[in-house]
């Protein structure tokens, strides 16, 4: 019984330790969120009428936690004060106190107060502007607004607590502060005086933005650094009446190829790529800038190291320039004419002219002119003129002109001109010029695609066909491309008889023509390698050439009977490679006569027959 009383209680006690240590967890956060609010952004309520400044300011500091630092002498501290504040922050009831002639800043816990000096006879080079943005609606405080002078591109954002400064040049002839936020109206307000001046701001919520259209736009709503280039709405490439009897028209019921959900990878992938890289360069304050500002500023030149460290400053990705030097990387919202990166080049907007880059060019739409990228040119726009790399060029919508690359080339749109690339050529659309690579790929194309293997998916040639001949009892092929170019990859093999290979294996390449009424011709030569019976590989030494041409009758949609004959060439590093005595179902006739054991190569005119199963649209 003693022993159950103990455990109860040692219980009860450990659950009274585990309640304290709660609330006193609880109360450290509240103490942690207390301190970490700046001084001046406390809010308090005050009343005070008539009363010395040094008492106002206590009471101040009592309501917020804080103690006043300054010099008596410079302050007038018995001066008589009346404020009247209710949940107020500690700046706003100290400018209505002070208006303009103290400065306040803070320090640790305490809020520093600094007489304003006379002006001096000779005017200052600068002055400051700052206060509050404010909702004109709701009366609350707007973080993240942009607040920018555009002859001087001197800008700012206003913090968590909607509080802005900005400096400028007392210099100016009319200073015009322009101010924008994010589904608000924009305000532009003209500055008189040339010194320091306590400004609240009012902005008006944009209740029209969602009609028009605006809340459609790809960039994210997020304050993230991960979202800094304007990425246009994607729209699906159409092919115009015009152009119908430029691509052969979609038959068969399959359904119509839909570019933006095919393309989708593509889009994603490389969207990562351009976040990526934008997001290792670019600053807050520029993405902060880039969703509020949707004005266009010009510059003649532009250099920068970086693209929050150049003439630009802050306000790099909403400025066009003419000519833009970047050191390491530039950010902007176009190019007019040239532009030179040692590593990178961001542009939210066009480029027109040339654009060169050590490592990359990133552009978010149009590219008009001549682009050059050691490694990638990633272009989500269209691209009119000469875009090429060591490594991989993409494009978002269309392409004209010339594309190269050392390893593969993108288009997500069409394609009018050439692409030209060691790897591979992607399109969606050939309507004119050639895809020339080691692989090409198109949805449908107008034109022949130049490589090792050409896919055309809608409307391109393939047949896949299996055959017999006097070489090969048994042989299989298949053809892939258009049908005036195709790429052939064949395979014939005679099991283990006698007198026979064992396997020949070959490429080659061929052209169709259609007849009409199911009927075609096609022609077609290949290069083979023949292995025989108990041969090494690093023995082989045997080439079979043949040129075949064949009569294609369809027999339905898909099957197809073929037949025709054939031109051959056998050659090898020795002799009696055919037995040309022993009887056979079919006997070859002979070029240049019957050879004998002794020769090294032989020709002869054979035949080849078979079926074929095809594409419908072909």
């Amino acid at each position: 019984m003693v022993v159950n009383r103990i455990s109860s209680f040692t219980k009860f006690r450990e659950a009274m330790d585990f309640k304290t240590s709660l609330l006193m967890l609880c109360l450290m956060c509240i103490a942690c969120i207390t301190n970490g609010q700046d001084l001046l952004e406390r809010r308090i309520s005050l009343n005070v009428t008539n009363r010395p400044l040094d008492e106002t300011l206590q009471k101040i500091g009592d309501l917020g936690g804080f103690s006043f630092s300054y010099s008596p002498d410079m302050i007038d501290v018995k001066g008589k004060v009346s404020i009247q504040a209710n949940n107020q922050s500690v700046r706003e009831i100290l400018t209505a106190i002070f208006k303009d002639k103290v400065t306040f800043k803070e320090r640790r816990k305490y809020i520093i107060l600094q007489k304003v000096d006379a002006p001096a006879e000779e005017k200052p080079e600068n002055f400051n502007l700052n206060g509050y943005i404010i909702d004109t609606k709701t009366g609350k405080k707007l973080a993240n607004a942009s607040i920018y002078e555009a002859a001087t591109l001197a800008s700012t954002v206003s913090n968590q607590y909607g509080y802005y400064k900005i400096r400028l040049p007392a210099s100016l002839t009319a200073v015009r502060l322009e101010v924008r936020k994010e589904d608000y109206i924009g305000k532009t307000i003209s500055i008189a005086s040339r010194e320091d001046k306590y400004l609240q701001i009012k902005l008006s919520p944009d209740t029209l933005k969602p009609l028009s259209g605006k809340s459609a736009r790809a960039v994210s709503r997020k304050d993230s650094l991960h979202h800094k280039v304007a990425i246009p709405q994607f729209e699906a490439v159409a092919v115009a009446d015009s152009e119908a009897d430029t691509i052969p028209e979609k038959t068969g019921g399959r359904p119509e190829f839909n570019v933006a959900r095919e393309s989708e990878k593509f889009k994603t992938t490389y969207r990562k790529v351009q976040s990526r890289f934008v997001s290792a360069f670019a600053s807050a304050k520029q993405a902060i800038h880039t969703r509020n500002i949707e004005d266009t500023l010009y510059r003649h030149f532009q250099a920068s190291i970086l693209p929050f460290l150049g003439t630009n400053h802050e306000l790099s990705g909403n400025i066009v320039n003419d000519y833009s030097i970047n050191l390491i990387a530039g950010y902007s919202l176009g190019v007019n004419k040239l532009e030179v990166g040692s590593l990178l080049n961001v542009v939210r907007g066009n480029v027109n002219g040339f654009q060169l880059a050590g490592v990359s060019n990133i552009v978010g739409k149009d590219v008009s002119g001549f682009q050059y990228a050691n490694f990638l040119n990633l272009t989500l726009g269209s691209v009119n003129g000469f875009q090429g790399t060591n490594f991989i060029n993409y494009v978002g919508k269309n392409f004209k002109g010339f594309q190269v690359a050392g390893v593969g080339n993108v288009i997500v749109g069409n394609l009018e001109g050439y692409q030209l690339s060691l790897g591979y050529n992607y399109a969606n659309t050939v309507r004119s010029g050639h895809q020339i690579g080691f692989v090409n790929y198109a949805e449908s194309s107008a034109t022949a695609p130049f490589g090792i293997l050409s896919y055309v998916r809608l409307d391109g040639y393939r047949r896949y066909e299996f055959s017999t001949d006097e070489f090969n009892y048994f042989g299989t092929a298949f053809k892939t491309g258009v049908s005036r170019f195709y790429n052939i990859f064949n395979l014939g093999f005679n099991g283990l008889l006698d007198n026979k290979p064992l396997v020949t294996l070959g490429y080659g390449l061929g052209t169709a023509q259609a007849l009409g009424k199911g009927w075609a011709l096609n022609a077609d030569f290949t290069a083979n390698l023949v292995i025989l019976k108990d041969q090494k590989i690093e023995d082989v030494g045997i080439g079979l050439f043949r040129g075949t041409i064949a009569i294609e009758k369809k027999l339905g949609k898909t099957f197809a009977l073929f037949a025709g004959p054939s031109v051959n060439l056998l050659a090898g590093d020795q002799s009696g490679l055919m037995d040309t005595d022993k009887s056979a179902s079919f006997k070859p006739i002979w070029i240049g006569g019957k050879p004998n054991n002794s020769r090294t190569e032989y020709g002869w005119v054979g035949v080849q027959a078979g079926i074929r199963f095809c594409n419908i649209s072909y």
